[in-house]
């Protein structure tokens, strides 16, 4: 996961200005999903997932997400019952939305939106989000992701309550996933070996190069780039 930074991209000219829907059975699937909509997500991403930055336009087109579920919500897997009503409000809500691929956004975060105060969520009445703590990281909205979760190798892992409930949400540590990862890192890692073979040799500084060169390509391209920053950190170029 990696931060996005909105601000690069208005927000969709059939949004601006859209009066909220007063009601879950108000929400219009043709307002957040034009293709206006559509477009501007996929210039900010790059064709990269929001969650596990693998790419959703090689093998599908990606579904608009709504970080707060619009539909309705569960706290988490032990929740049974979809609660009502959702965050109806923020359907049209450009700051609410994302582009997932639908492995992230159907086969696992669904409508699960775990609070760190579940007492704390929204009251129906005053439709306020003021006071949540969401367990979910935003990608939108966190620019350290690397506060919350860690790689080693090509697994995920946690380093906070907030990376253990992406990872688990949004299945950011699924083998597929996993496979995919390896398939990027493996000829990373291959040229790190090779480096050590010939540290204190004349070839030293060349296949460094080379290494950083990649790495920071790797990064560029936007695909598993907490991933690679994670594994090399000493070979990123300072922005």
């Amino acid at each position: 996961m990696k931060y996005i930074d909105r601000s690069k991209v208005a927000a969709p000219a059939n949004l601006q200005g859209q009066a909220a829907p007063t009601s879950e059975a108000d929400i219009k699937e043709g307002i957040y999903g034009h293709a206006n909509v559509k477009k501007a997500l996929t210039d900010l991403q790059k064709g990269i997932c929001c969650y596990c930055e693998s790419r959703y336009d090689v093998t599908g087109y990606g579904e608009v997400e709504h970080f707060r579920p619009k539909g309705g919500w569960q706290q988490d897997e032990n929740d049974k019952e979809i609660h009502h009503p959702g965050y109806y409000w923020l359907a049209y809500s450009w700051e609410n939305m994302m582009y997932a691929c639908k492995r992230c956004n159907v086969g696992y975060k669904q409508n699960y939106f775990p609070l760190e105060d579940p007492s704390k969520r929204f009251n129906s009445r005053t439709l306020s989000i003021a006071q949540e703590k969401p367990l979910l990281i935003n990608p939108y909205e966190e620019k350290n992701p690397e506060n919350h979760l860690d790689f080693k190798g090509a697994n995920i892992l946690a380093k906070t309550a907030q990376g253990v409930a992406s990872i688990r949400y949004y299945g950011l540590d699924r083998e597929l996933l996993n496979e995919d990862r390896r398939q990027v890192l493996n000829p990373i890692n291959a040229l790190a070996e090779t480096l050590e073979m010939f540290r204190g040799t004349d070839k030293e500084v060349d296949v460094e190069n080379k290494l950083r060169k990649i790495v920071n390509e790797t990064i560029k391209s936007g695909q598993y780039t907490l991933m690679i920053k994670c594994n090399f950190k000493d070979y990123i170029d300072k922005e």
